[in-house]
């Protein structure tokens, strides 16, 4: 399938999103810090005129509810998971779902990514603790898919099954599980945890980064949207235009890891997807709007310098939206950081006071850093692979030619919360 449709980078600047003619990837690098118009000057057009499925990080929580609507106009299913409040969420996500189990078995590689994006190394200089919580991490994960009722493989029950491990009953079951199949990923982990229980500070460690790890998972409200009826299937992304918008607290981070966790899955899914068809393309392309990218450590995506690396040829693309790049090495480590930048063929710089991003942006356009530093508000840099650097005027959303769909349904929900505001002050008290 050809993707004819076209992407708004600034004021009279779009591209093609057929990469196959362009020669280009659809990687998009979007960088400023907050009200420079990362939203409405870049995410918003696109989503109104996007002919991609997508999978949008919605910080604020109203994305979803702005262009919805618009989207459902266009033939869109649009699907939401509020991770900010996981009981009132209208789809769940349960994480487990994506390990394939065959012949009684979890699918090794499965299991080790879910555990990565869980347990994410944070200490680049010696990771040997976070990699031992990691291999036990994956062992517990194998023994609730390999030996719990299919009801019940959720992360709750990791948690409950780590909260074993202080009483006891945790070695028994392990101890069973590995008499009964040795061969089994569960049972291979947990041999290998035996050698470290003698040094009983290695084993307490281990405890303590797991019990950090898992804490957000043991609410009731996780519970829910893991055992919500209506729950998303990613594989059907790439399958026909589909908008997922996942609802993120950006005061409230205990579940990033939940959602770095849902973006890798996505990434391994749709990529195998793609290639389980002839032309090892997916049906429908998919674009990932990454805001807020790289937040923290627990917002990173396991081996996203390679993924992003990979994923052109498979039709799926990412724009990964930032604050700085200073933000973006505090997380991947400079040369990681420098190679996601380098795979994106298309770069707006929106402006900002990181004078280490302005130092770079500078060298790349010829200027000098106070120039780039001072640049006017409206103004942005326009960096396309393979083109002259363009200082470019940021996108106004109001031209889009959908942008008064955006302001009935506005008007409408308006209008909607004045009655609902209206009934609650009638209320008795």
């Amino acid at each position: 399938m050809k993707n004819k449709s076209c992407r708004i980078l600034a004021r009279d600047q779009t591209v093609s999103n057929d990469t196959w003619t362009t020669g280009l990837n659809n990687n998009d690098l979007i960088i400023g810090p907050s009200g420079s118009g990362k939203t409405r000057g870049y995410v918003l057009p696109n989503l109104l005129q996007s002919g991609e499925s997508l999978v949008i990080t919605d910080t604020k929580g109203n994305l979803c509810a702005q262009i919805g609507p618009v989207l459902e106009g266009r033939g869109y299913t649009v699907l939401e998971i509020n991770l900010a409040d996981c009981v009132s969420s209208p789809y769940g996500y349960n994480p487990l779902d994506y390990i394939r189990v065959i012949n009684g078995r979890c699918h090794e590689q499965d299991v080790m990514t879910a555990a990565a994006a869980l347990v994410p190394l944070e200490n680049q200089r010696d990771p040997y603790w976070e990699l031992a919580a990691r291999s036990m991490l994956t062992g517990i994960i194998a023994y609730v898919m390999e030996r719990l009722p299919y009801g019940e493989r959720t992360m709750s029950s990791v948690t409950r099954l780590f909260r074993e491990m202080g009483t006891g009953r945790f070695d028994q079951l392990m101890s069973e599980v590995s008499e009964i199949d040795p061969e089994c990923l569960a049972a291979v982990q947990y041999q290998m945890f035996l050698m470290t229980q003698k040094a009983e500070k290695m084993y307490a460690s281990v405890q303590g980064i797991l019990a950090e790890k898992l804490s957000p998972f043991s609410f009731s409200g996780v519970l829910a949207l893991m055992n919500h009826p209506q729950k998303i299937s990613l594989s059907r992304i790439g399958e026909r235009k589909t908008a997922v918008f996942l609802h993120i607290s950006d005061t409230d981070r205990s579940m990033d890891r939940l959602a770095t966790l849902f973006y890798t899955q996505a990434l391994h899914v749709l990529c195998g997807s793609a290639d389980k068809r002839k032309n090892n393309r997916l049906k429908v392309p998919v674009r990932l709007i990454l805001d807020d990218f790289a937040a923290g450590a627990d917002s990173c995506i396991p081996d996203f310098d390679k993924i992003i690396s990979v994923i052109r040829s498979r039709e799926i693309s990412v724009s990964v939206i930032l604050q700085s790049l200073s933000q973006l090495e505090a997380s991947y480590g400079h040369n990681k950081a420098m190679t996601i930048v380098n795979n994106c063929d298309h770069l707006l710089y929106l402006g900002g006071q990181d004078v280490e991003t302005a130092r770079y942006i500078a060298t790349k356009a010829n200027k000098s850093v106070n120039t780039v530093l001072n640049m006017p508000l409206d103004d942005a840099w326009l960096f396309t692979r393979g083109e002259a650097p363009r200082q470019v005027q940021k996108y106004n959303l109001k031209e889009h030619s959908l942008y008064h769909q955006m302001q009935k349904h506005a008007s409408k929900r308006n209008r909607e919360l004045i009655e609902d505001k209206a009934a609650f002050c009638e209320l008795p008290f």
